[in-house]
């Protein structure tokens, strides 16, 4: 049997989470890792037993070492060719760590971050590298003082706040990076990113008196032309938002939404999301600004506005229509679906059957674990117009365990409306 280190052990029980969606913490994520390693070609179809992949998950005792067969149908399913090409690349790693300590070579991580010899997509990497590995614990957890450092420096601010955007624990660690991003970080476009996802955070977790006060400095804000859509989208969103809590039975003003078509029209287009093994970064979906409008009409139950607000979004970026194993174009079918059900626009002998896991997309957790709660309400919405009564209680346990874990209590809201409904 080869070696298996207990660091390497780590590393790769930490890129088949990855690949997975999520950690592989019960009996029941291994069962499901069972049937994606027997579909998934990068596995090379083999199959492992859920024993087994409970004794190399740590869930129950294991004594001994693993079969190279485990070990390389593990590593394929991460994305490597075999165990011994991803045991070279967590070597190459630790080499790279190791030469910081060399002449002339940085020996801080920010400095690292910065080096002008790394490419911008190395850069990312390397982000999205250090947003996992200073990510709590707990979702309440406090921000690691890597991550507060990195959110003073210019190459932090751009490739690790910018980039890996760890909404899943914005009122935790992710917040207090937010605020010490936006001490450091004063133009127009952080100022609103900052803003505007803090915003979020605290309408998330009903903290009326929070939001309220955030809100009228993030609509003070400057826009120059060439802000990222992102933050601009993130803006709208809670302009939406706050005008449904101020009057959530009535109909949005019908100002509101023709201003910001115009708002979506001016913002400038984001490059499509990169192809692997780059991940899904949070800022380079091309219809940024038209996602986090839809999000807030979906939240927020206006399903007449999100049926043509999505329909302009397809005609305005046909390349939506080709995009696949994106989250933000998913969600945005899985948005679409609910509203025509819900409006009477269902095509005739559409089913209201349940959506598939965001688990099962080829990107990161980080991004995930905020959307998955998303897709769990898409479900109940399905559920519940299906009369399929244990399927809306299962849809609705995952979103009040969300709702509870992250501090987010408004999903929770949103859930008993729709059972209401």
């Amino acid at each position: 049997m080869p070696a298996l280190t207990p660091p390497l052990h780590t590393a790769l029980r930490e890129a088949v989470a990855t690949r997975f969606g999520q950690p592989l913490r019960y009996p029941s994520h291994c069962d499901a890792l069972e049937t994606e390693l027997a579909k998934t070609a990068g596995s090379g179809g083999r199959r492992l037993s859920p024993s087994t992949l409970r004794r190399f998950f740590g869930l129950v005792e294991k004594e001994g070492g693993y079969h190279l067969h485990t070990l390389d149908t593990l590593a394929r399913y991460a994305g490597h060719a075999d165990f011994a090409a991803f045991g070279q690349a967590v070597a190459g790693l630790a080499q790279a760590a190791g030469a910081a300590a060399a002449p002339n070579f940085p020996t801080d991580i920010p400095e690292l971050l910065a080096m002008a010899r790394l490419a911008p997509p190395e850069r990312l990497l390397l982000g999205y590298f250090l947003g996992r590995v200073t990510r709590p614990v707990q979702p309440g957890g406090a921000a690691a003082p890597l991550a507060l450092r990195l959110a003073a420096h210019p190459a932090g601010q751009e490739f690790f706040v910018e980039s890996f955007v760890d909404l899943a624990h914005l009122n935790g660690a992710y917040g207090e990076v937010l605020c010490e991003y936006l001490r450091h970080k004063l133009t127009p476009e952080a100022q609103l990113f900052g803003h505007g996802t803090l915003f979020l955070g605290e309408f998330l977790a009903e903290d009326e008196a929070a939001w309220r006060a955030r809100l009228p400095q993030l609509l003070a804000l400057p826009v120059p032309p060439a802000v990222h859509a992102f933050p601009r989208g993130r803006r709208a969103f809670a302009e939406i938002v706050a005008a449904w809590h101020a009057a959530p039975e009535a109909v949005l003003s019908p100002e509101l939404l023709p201003r910001l078509r115009r708002e979506a029209i001016a913002a400038p287009r984001a490059t499509a999301a990169p192809a692997p093994p780059l991940p899904a970064f949070y800022n380079s979906f091309p219809a940024g600004y038209h996602f986090f409008v839809a999000e807030a009409l979906f939240l927020t139950a206006q399903f007449e506005e999100l049926v043509e607000w999505i329909a302009e979004t397809n005609t305005a970026f046909p390349e939506l229509a080709t995009l696949e194993l994106n989250v933000y174009n998913e969600l945005l079918r899985a948005f679409l679906r609910v509203a025509r059900l819900r409006t009477g626009r269902a095509a005739p002998g559409c089913p209201p059957a349940q959506t598939h896991p965001l688990a099962q997309f080829e990107t990161h957790h980080w991004l995930l674990d905020y959307y998955q709660v998303h897709i769990d309400l898409v479900d109940l919405h399905l559920a519940v117009m299906a009369a399929d009564a244990p399927a809306a209680a299962q849809a609705q346990q995952r979103v009040v365990q969300y709702a509870t874990t992250h501090h987010t209590p408004f999903f929770r809201r949103v859930a008993e409306r729709v059972l209401a409904a």
